[in-house]
């Protein structure tokens, strides 16, 4: 495991953002605009598979206390994962907190550390044989090669602090947060979770 450097300046920034007023939702808009931006890339691949359908789900567990974004995009490379955790990200985060005309556009991305216990994403890039797993706690982080068989894409996983995991992991809450971000998605989007008789429901957003 890798250590983060600048532990310190991190907890500061998670701090500010976990007491702030503004929108904690804007972490899930943020992924389905990178979501969509990975399936635009990967839909204007000469070389994409013949039978590949353009599409992103947002799956949760109240029993685990998580959400899960997933789509079958272009993927990330293990440089571009790498990136997520780089010490410059933690420098833009007080870019944006001292000037809030970028919030909006830039902040969502780093809620997910302050509103989350663990961080898993597996991505594999488009044409690659080689899959990576990254995995993050506020102190460390890894990234290793991982089995992936599958076509492209990326499945991020969020296992929620206690305070967080009620407000996502509640049905209603999401499908609201996903109806004032459908507008900004091209894809179908879809939200699938266990019903109280554990069978599984998929509902299309848009």
């Amino acid at each position: 495991m890798n250590t983060y450097t600048n532990i310190e300046q991190i907890e500061n920034y998670l701090s500010i953002l976990k007491n702030s007023t503004f929108k904690k939702e804007l972490f899930l808009k943020e992924l389905l605009l990178n979501a969509n931006k990975a399936l635009h890339t990967k839909q204007n691949c000469e070389d994409k598979e013949v039978d590949f359908e353009a599409m992103m789900e947002v799956y949760f567990e109240p029993s685990d206390s998580s959400i899960t974004i997933v789509d079958n995009g272009i993927g990330m490379s293990k440089e571009e994962l790498n990136s997520f955790v780089t010490e410059s990200s933690y420098k833009k985060v007080e870019k944006v907190l001292l000037d809030n005309s970028l919030i909006e556009k830039e902040l969502g991305l780093y809620f997910i550390f302050a509103l989350a216990q663990k961080i898993s994403i597996i991505s594999k890039k488009h044409k690659e044989d080689t899959a990576h797993k990254f995995i993050s706690d506020l102190n460390s982080f890894d990234i290793a090669p991982c089995i992936n068989e599958d076509y492209s894409g990326t499945v991020i996983y969020i296992k929620l602090k206690d305070e967080f995991a009620k407000e996502f992991t509640n049905k209603e809450n999401l499908i609201t947060y996903l109806n004032d971000i459908k507008e900004f998605v091209d894809f179908d989007l879809f939200l699938s979770y266990y019903d109280e008789n554990f069978q599984e429901k998929v509902e299309k957003i848009n």
